[in-house]
């Protein structure tokens, strides 16, 4: 069974030959973790023992006022705050604009590789709460509903746009990094995201042909009905912090994939080696059994993660996550 194999084994609920394995790296992790500053994405993929690369972002833009601080970029507020506002919303073109071309090329190279492919997306609800600020979407609630269907419905034009041609061109996943909770619940009622942006993300799903993962942030038990509604093959990254991993696969294990959820806050990043053996080892015998379960982190892996850290994880999930898991 190759990497692409097992990625989609696990986003139908099946069980593959092993728990596949994906995490989002960044950059200058990355170039540690290989050693040097030139290396391509499937030379990466197989030097972790990964199953899946990114082959490209197709991120709408967020219209807002930003401040960049020590190379870090800050999202300050947003600038829709009324209809007239609505001008501001100029998007690239989903079809000419967009690194399609580049996209094949990737496919094409990775044939012989066999890994997963997947195109990191946003699919609106980001997009409308930077696009607003929490302030404006939340008098938009009672004062002009109308407005945040306007600017979700802009999201989801461009994004059904998008996802028509990452059909065409046959990519084999999508993950939508779309946060909608803080670690205590939503940052909006269950109401409010049943009304506002439900419709919308299922419209962009139904439009969908391959399967696709929500990265969504925080403790989202709340709303856990509206987004599996949205036809979501998989959740990423259930936050350890706020989410009882456990608990969500005995729950809802029989209806969506699970991704990730090694700790960030201590395991990876001040923990040792053991620790992170360990707790890899738990979630695997813990989340893996009957499938349905890609192993990673519980958001990304970023340049402050210990490297013998990230190494161990590796290590566990190639020595220990071969099925039947005992």
């Amino acid at each position: 069974m190759n990497s692409r194999d097992r990625i989609l084994k696990a986003l139908n609920l099946e069980e593959p030959d092993r728990v596949p394995f994906a995490d989002y790296v960044e950059d200058k992790m990355r170039a540690i973790l290989m050693g040097r500053d030139i290396f391509t994405d499937i030379d990466f993929a197989r030097t972790m023992g990964f199953d899946a690369i990114n082959i490209n972002h197709f991120v709408a833009p967020v219209f807002c006022d930003r401040k960049v601080v020590d190379g870090h970029d800050y999202i300050l507020d947003g600038l829709i705050k009324c209809r007239k506002d609505l001008d501001l919303m100029v998007f690239p073109d989903p079809v000419s604009e967009m690194p399609y071309e580049e996209v094949e090329r990737i496919i094409e190279d990775n044939r012989e590789a066999g890994l997963a492919t997947y195109a990191i997306c946003r699919f609106g609800i980001s997009g409308v709460n930077y696009s607003m600020g929490i302030e404006a979407l939340s008098y938009a609630i009672y004062e002009d509903p109308g407005l945040i269907e306007k600017v979700m419905d802009r999201y989801v034009d461009w994004n059904c746009r998008v996802v028509e041609k990452l059909n065409e061109i046959g990519v084999d996943f999508i993950i939508s990094y779309d946060n909608i909770a803080y670690n205590s619940g939503p940052l909006v009622s269950p109401q409010v995201f049943r009304e506002f942006f439900v419709p919308g993300m299922k419209a962009i799903s139904d439009t969908c042909k391959m399967p696709w993962i929500t990265h969504m942030d925080g403790n989202i038990m709340q709303i856990m009905e509206d987004v599996l509604s949205m036809g979501v093959s998989g959740l990423h990254p259930i936050e350890p912090v706020c989410m009882d991993i456990k608990a969500v696969k005995e729950k809802y294990g029989d209806r969506v994939c699970l991704w990730g959820n090694i700790d960030l806050r201590y395991t990876l990043t001040r923990g040792t080696p053991e620790e992170v053996e360990a707790e890899v080892k738990q979630k695997i015998k813990d989340i893996a059994p009957g499938g349905g379960y890609i192993m990673g982190s519980s958001n990304g892996l970023p340049e402050y993660c210990k490297v013998d850290n990230i190494w161990a994880m590796v290590k566990v999930v190639k020595n220990y996550g071969k099925y039947p898991i005992h």
